[in-house]
């Protein structure tokens, strides 16, 4: 029998994400669309986020890119960008979600946060779940 938590779990993850999305409200989805291709387009060890995001995500993963304001209260030249990458290792859904920062002004993208199954990581802990992802 299913746990209803893994049901529940991944439809919360999925609205607060979608949440963080539409609350910017002033920006139009021009401005989203262009911060999501410049994060996917930046280029970080000869391999770009989206490239990166896709062999983490493997043939049977989902990968979702979403955008939205960064923090109403800090500058309106920052936007969120996340990589949401949802797979199913060893019988059990994870979800690994990579959050980055742009910033519009200086065209700059910063990966900020590591999540794996709703659970901030450590770099080093944040690497290792990337590396599980990787190898299918």
């Amino acid at each position: 029998m299913i746990s209803p938590l893994k049901i529940l779990f991944p439809v919360l993850l999925c609205l607060g994400l979608l949440t963080g999305c539409f609350e910017a409200g002033s920006a139009s989805n021009a401005e989203y669309s262009s911060a999501i291709d410049a994060v996917r387009d930046e280029i970080l060890d000869g391999q770009s986020n989206d490239e990166l995001v896709d062999s983490l995500a493997g043939r049977h993963g989902k990968v979702t890119w979403l955008a939205g304001a960064w923090d109403d209260k800090k500058s309106d030249q920052l936007t969120r960008v996340s990589a949401t990458i949802q797979k199913n290792l060893n019988g059990t859904e994870h979800v690994l979600v990579l959050q980055y920062r742009y910033d519009r002004a200086s065209k700059g993208v910063v990966l900020d946060k590591v999540l794996l199954d709703d659970q901030v990581q450590s770099v080093i802990s944040g690497a290792v779940a990337m590396l599980a992802m990787k190898l299918e």
